[in-house]
Parts: structure tokens; C-alpha cells; sequence
């Protein structure tokens, strides 16, 4: 509870930087009384605490991510659950009994079907409006290798694909030698998520990834690495216009966080959070985006940053 307590009183004084939407760890020995304590949020949304990350399997690279089948390239191995089912259906109950958001780390298609039955489960309960996806705009967190018979499910039950572009590029090289070509299929698929009406909500996984924005916005609309590697990017169908990039990055992102009536976009009535660049993401070449510099930071209308 001490670091929640140090940031409140931040938040609360005003001298929080940077807008922080944090998640209770699942794992937290006190996550029952944090949950007691209900939703915390600034008057000035400096400060919001109204979900839980849940860890639902390794990762890919170290072959850690939980899959329906054995590895490409260890045919022993499935990955692992870092959170078991059984463990899994006690602590969506208690999340949800104080409507807090649920959003879970699932890379392998294993950890995301599982996922996937949890919420099914959960949403036809009695108090199902209550729970539900719509209402409380639960996540999945990398949504990475997906079974694609159950990338529709996301719509479905309305669960929000999170996803991070840079992680395409970055395991380019590797995924196809984990998991083989045809798991691909339903692999980094962001364009099968948007045509299906899903929000992508966009974000860089910092540390793991590098925080910057543009690095993003360029893995997302080229699929290439900054040496414009491959040639005609990876999985080239699975790329977002620049515009597309764009709203996962800003307004979708901010839906992701229940923040889209205040940030997000540049409109009446919304906090004037906004930045300066040295070019137009939307003429230059897309090979370029990960170029882009920022200029000047302004928060809530104050000038936070000027690039000297």
C-alpha cells in the first residue's frame, strides 16, 4: 500500500508530472484490501487506479508463452500458466465482485483462450451487465498469438486486443522458428482485429520495448525494422495505415483506460495534453516515422518540455 499512499499524496499536492493510469498486480499479497479501498482517481486525472493485471503466461522468446501445441522448436514444450486456470476463476470472481477492470498478459494462444472462457464464464453470471466487457472494458494484454478461430470472441465479449507494435519487428526473426508458419496466421494481427471492429489499444510494453511513441507508429504502419528490414514488411496485411496507428495510440488508447472523455484527443472538454513535432506523420514517408522529434510537451495547457 506505501507506494499507492506516496502517489496519492502526489497526485493529491499536484505534483505529479505525467498522467499515471496504474494496475494492481494480481499477485500483491495485499491486492484483497487495495480491491476494499475501491477505484482511486486525482480531481485534476493525474492519478487512476481501477484495474488488475493479471499474468497469464511467459513470454515467447524464452518459449515461456502458453501454447495449444508444443513449440516449432521444442517439441516437449507448451510454455507455461504463470496463473493456473484453477487459480484463475477465484480471482476473476473477487476483481469483478469490485468492478475493477480486469486486464491479463496472455502472449501464447493457450493463455488467450483460456482468458477468453474466463471472461465467457464470468459474463453469465447474474451480475453479468455489471461485469461485463462494454462496461468495464476489460484487456488483453499483447494478445499476441491468437488461435484465429478465437480472434472474433474479442468482439464478441468485447474484450480490448492491447497491443504493442514493436513487438512484431522485434520478434520477426524469432516467431516464425517458435511457432512456425501457420500459427502466424493469427499472430501480431492487428488488421484482423480492426476489421472486425475490435479497438486496438496501442503501446510500447516499456521497459521491455522503448517508450517512444514513434517507434510504434512505425513498426505499426510499415512492419519493418528501422533498417527497412524485411522488404515489404513483415506480414504486410497485418498493417495500419498511419491513421489507424494514430487512434490506437491517442483516443483508443485513452478508451483502454476509461480516460476518452478527457484525454485522448484535442477537443472541447478534454485536458489539453498535446505535442509539438518537427513533421506531419501523415504526409512524410512511413519508412521515416520512427524519426519524428518532439518539439514541445504541453499538459493540461502548461508547457512541460521545449526541445533546445
Amino acid at each position: 500500500m506505501k507506494p499507492i499512499t506516496y502517489t496519492k499524496k502526489h497526485a493529491a499536492s499536484e505534483k505529479l508530472a505525467v498522467r499515471i493510469y496504474a494496475m494492481l498486480s494480481a499477485t500483491d499479497p495485499k491486492l484483497s484490501e487495495m480491491l476494499k479501498h475501491g477505484y482511486v482517481s486525482d480531481k485534476n486525472d493525474f492519478l487512476s487506479i481501477r484495474s488488475v493485471k493479471i499474468y497469464g503466461d511467459g513470454a515467447l522468446g524464452s518459449r515461456g508463452a502458453a501454447l495449444l501445441k508444443p513449440y516449432h522448436d521444442d517439441a516437449d514444450n507448451v510454455g507455461l500458466l504463470v496463473t493456473s486456470k484453477e487459480k484463475l476463476t477465484p480471482l476473476f470472481d473477487e476483481i469483478l465482485n469490485h468492478r475493477f477492470q480486469i486486464n491479463i498478459h496472455a502472449i501464447g494462444d493457450r493463455a488467450n483462450k483460456i482468458a477468453l472462457d474466463e471472461f465467457k464464464r464470468v459474463f453469465k453470471s447474474p451480475e453479468s451487465v455489471l461485469y461485463s466487457g462494454k462496461e468495464l472494458r476489460h484487456r488483453v494484454e499483447h494478445a499476441q498469438v491468437v488461435q484465429p478461430s478465437d480472434i472474433p470472441r474479442f468482439k464478441q465479449l468485447n474484450i480490448l486486443p492491447s497491443m504493442q507494435p514493436t513487438h512484431a519487428t522485434s520478434d520477426k526473426d524469432m516467431a516464425p522458428k517458435r511457432i512456425g508458419n501457420e500459427r502466424l496466421k493469427g499472430a501480431y494481427a492487428w488488421q484482423q482485429f480492426l476489421k472486425q471492429g475490435s479497438r486496438v489499444i496501442a503501446g510500447s510494453d516499456f521497459p521491455v520495448e522503448l517508450a517512444n511513441p514513434f517507434l510504434g507508429l512505425h513498426a505499426a504502419v510499415t512492419r519493418q525494422d528501422r533498417k527497412n528490414q524485411p522488404e515489404g514488411g513483415w506480414i504486410p496485411s497485418e498493417s495500419m495505415s498511419t491513421a489507424e496507428a494514430f487512434r490506437a495510440f491517442t483516443i483508443d488508447a485513452a478508451f483502454g483506460a476509461h480516460q476518452d472523455k478527457v484525454l485522448g484527443g484535442l477537443q472541447a472538454g478534454k485536458y489539453a495534453d498535446f505535442i509539438l513535432v518537427d513533421e506531419d506523420i501523415f504526409t512524410i514517408n512511413p519508412e521515416n516515422l520512427w524519426k519524428v522529434k518532439v518539439l514541445e510537451t504541453w499538459v493540461a495547457g502548461k508547457q512541460v518540455y521545449k526541445r533546445l
